[in-house]
């Protein structure tokens, strides 16, 4: 009796044992289960969930964001949202800050929501479809021409990064080689390893390296339907020679180029960020008809009402050189026996009056078309006379220094006239601090516009072979804080 009694107690610890086993078992299960359930709810909120950034204007201490909900959650939760900002102050030091989200009045390093567009579904709320402004107050200030980096990320951990900068011109030290190897059809030039999110134009050097032979070579923007090279012999480039142009570079830092020949070089000397300047997709013709006088050309149907400045290609079909100039109005500027080379093309950047007009004089209006590129709104400074540098030493670069032609100190680069007033002769020009090396003339009895970058010193580098070269200064650049 005893040891049925015993046996019993056993069997009853046993099945308590094993109903406490698999009660926890099963919490255990349900805990796992729930977990799981949990992390499939938040990846799938996650895959549910994509960024895209409008645009990012920065400089000083402002920054302006405009993000695209393109996913399919909506977000609520501002306060959990982070913001986070890099970049270089004005001593050089790296800046890194997590931003403080704010609903009041903007202090330093807080960022808040201006605004949703269009914000019809759920007001308030940062709905699929809809872009959301934020704006923030940087401290300490951003340093003048340097790129930032902003990084905005969702409460559920999804993230978007972009770059920023104040509006206007950006220039590199040592240009890139972003030539072509394909010859006679128009090719994509892919920019985005050499230039930020957000860029908005190009500012290409095209070099025919050939010591013979005349080759064709032209660049142009992604979206620019007009077709530069109908005629295999346009856009030609003399051997030995060089030119400049400023495109507009599409969203995904594209731009397309043709050349003729690979000895025709294509050299990225800098960029445009911003709004300031502006471009448009295909470049308007705005040549007026009058020929052999100085004469009105008008661009106010096309640019903005704060416009002050037009950013030219200036496009020769003719088979012969063909005289041009142009001018702001009120300027004293009255050169007319300086040509386009025969089928040739040049930059021209020229200020705009308070009817958004200046002045042109051309041989031809069939064969010579002025394409309006862009405006610029501040971000080049023009003088209405060119400014006359005094020639440096021949052979060799020299150091020129801008403050001597009253270029102030916030300058970031010049647009020059280059005038070969006789022959063929070198005329080579590069950013005060750079090592490049190549030293293209120019053509006897033609002018162009150059475009380079000044150091911080506003020193830039010209090497002429001889006295007949003149350089003047056009304009100057500076950046615009937005």
């Amino acid at each position: 009796m005893a040891v049925n009694i015993a046996g019993a107690i056993v069997i009853g610890v046993l099945i308590v044992v094993l109903s406490v086993m698999a009660r926890s078992s099963i919490v255990s299960t349900t805990l796992v289960g729930f977990s799981a359930l949990q992390g499939n709810d938040l990846n799938g909120e996650r895959a549910k969930t994509k960024l895209e950034f409008v645009s990012a204007l920065g400089g000083a201490g402002n920054l302006t964001l405009n993000v695209k909900n393109t996913g399919l959650t909506s977000v609520f939760d501002y306060t959990s949202m982070d913001v986070i900002v890099e970049y270089l102050d004005a001593s050089d030091n790296q800046v890194s800050t997590h931003l403080t989200y704010t609903t009041g009045t903007l202090a330093n390093n807080e960022w808040k929501k201006t605004s949703i567009s269009p914000d019809a579904y759920q007001p308030g709320a940062w709905d699929p479809g809809e872009t959301i402004v934020l704006d923030a107050l940087l401290f300490p200030t951003q340093k003048a021409d340097t790129t930032a980096g902003v990084t905005v990320t969702t409460p559920n951990g999804v993230s978007v990064v972009w770059s920023f900068a104040g509006s206007g011109f950006f220039w590199f030290v040592n240009a890139f080689d972003i030539s072509l190897g394909t010859t006679g059809s128009w090719q994509d030039i892919d920019l985005s390893n050499y230039v930020p999110f957000g860029t908005s134009g190009a500012i290409i050097e095209i070099i025919n390296t050939g010591t013979d032979g005349t080759q064709s070579g032209v660049v142009k923007g992604k979206q620019d339907t007009r077709n530069y090279m109908v005629d295999a012999a346009y856009q030609e480039v003399e051997d030995e020679t060089h030119r400049w142009q400023i495109v507009k570079v599409d969203p995904n830092r594209i731009i397309q180029g043709y050349i003729e020949h690979t000895q025709v070089d294509f050299k990225l000397v800098g960029y445009t960020l911003g709004t300031d300047p502006s471009y448009f997709n295909t470049p308007l013709d705005i040549t007026p008809i009058t020929e052999d006088e100085w004469t009105i050309a008008d661009a106010s149907p096309y640019v903005d009402a704060d416009a002050d400045g037009a950013i030219l290609f200036i496009v020769s079909t003719d088979g012969g050189d063909r005289n041009y100039g142009v001018r702001e109005i009120g300027s004293s500027f009255s050169t007319t026996n300086r040509d386009l080379e025969n089928r040739s093309s040049t930059m021209y950047l020229v200020g705009l009056d308070a009817s958004y007009q200046f002045e042109v004089y051309h041989e031809d209006f069939v064969d010579v078309k002025f394409y309006l590129v862009g405006q610029t709104k501040g971000s080049v400074v023009y003088f209405s006379n060119d400014v006359a540098v005094v020639d440096p030493a021949t052979g060799s670069f020299q150091e020129i220094d801008a403050d001597s032609y009253t270029v102030p100190a916030i300058a970031t680069g010049l647009i020059l006239r280059v005038v070969s007033t006789d022959a063929d002769y070198i005329s080579g020009l590069r950013h005060g601090d750079s090592t490049d090396s190549w030293t293209p003339d120019v053509g006897g009895g033609t002018h162009i516009q150059a475009a380079i970058g000044i150091n911080d010193s506003n020193v830039w580098d010209e090497y002429i072979e001889h006295a007949d070269v003149d350089v003047t200064i056009a304009a100057y650049t500076i950046t615009i804080a937005n």
